[in-house]
């Protein structure tokens, strides 16, 4: 397989989102933005330990945060993905398509997005077993640590490869209908064959700088109003929203730039 270009497909992902603007800015401002700031404004607000707290208590705290905001997250992340498949049907179509088409496209594909992704958390924690089961038996000594050191190690290796070669099963998803999820992961598996790590690596690339830009513009906010009820909670929610927003836009146009490129050298035909 010749060698996946991260230049070529960043211009094309800035080609992508250019496209269809205003329609896909309306898709992102109500399916990214908009899910993101309800939760941020009118959702749970996240515990803090008491003072002086024990690690026990402080674990204790984050766990009921997090089973509170669980619910919220798998929401959110729905309705987002029902944007994002929205997104990125206007951007395969190889015709004309509304707005209106493209969402009642991404409504069906709702059962296919979420089988994938019980498809590949049940496989991720199939390996993560596997990985971690042989130090946690060994007790807690010396060779133990150890082998959780070296699990820990070979268990985000094993993530990011995967997260490359599974990184263009949307775009497969949407430009070829495939309503059956495992078809989908194996069509992205065979065309990000050889290409694994370079994809992974563009990959974290671009969402380590949205990462970057949304911590610089969160711990601003914090710095200027704080985070507490009033205007900081509102002004929080609105950052939150709008990286919520850039950060899906341009996730799904790296996907499907990835996509175009890998798709059109295996001699597919694809939306250009």
């Amino acid at each position: 397989m010749p060698k996946f270009d991260m230049g070529a497909a960043w211009d094309d992902s800035m080609v992508l989102l250019k496209s269809h603007s205003a329609l896909t800015l309306t898709i992102a401002a109500v399916f990214l933005f908009l899910p993101t700031l309800a939760v941020s404004w009118f959702g749970p607000v996240p515990l803090e330990p008491v003072a002086n707290a024990t690690f026990q208590q402080m674990m204790a705290t984050l766990q009921e945060s997090a089973r509170q905001a669980i619910p919220y997250q798998l929401l959110t992340g729905v309705i987002g993905a029902i944007g994002g498949v929205g997104i990125m049907r206007l951007w395969l179509s190889h015709t004309g398509i509304s707005v209106g088409d493209a969402l009642v496209f991404a409504l069906k594909m709702v059962p296919t997005m979420i089988a994938v992704q019980l498809i590949l958390g049940i496989g991720v924690g199939v390996i993560a077993l596997g990985l971690f089961l042989p130090g946690i038996a060994a007790g807690g000594g010396a060779i133990g640590a150890l082998l959780l050191f070296v699990a820990a190690l070979l268990f985000l290796g094993i993530c990011f490869y995967l997260w490359g070669r599974l990184a263009v099963t949307s775009p497969v998803l949407v430009d070829r209908t495939l309503f059956n999820p495992l078809a989908a992961i194996q069509e992205s598996w065979r065309l990000t064959k050889d290409n694994g790590w370079r994809i992974a690596l563009f990959m974290f690339l671009v969402t380590l700088v949205v990462l970057i830009v949304a911590v610089m513009l969160g711990g601003l906010v914090a710095a200027l109003v704080g985070t507490g009820d009033g205007i900081g909670r509102m002004l929080t929610g609105l950052v939150e929203g709008g990286v919520a927003a850039v950060g899906g836009i341009v996730s799904a146009a790296i996907s499907a730039a990835s996509y175009r490129q890998l798709a059109l050298r295996g001699g597919s035909e694809i939306f250009s």
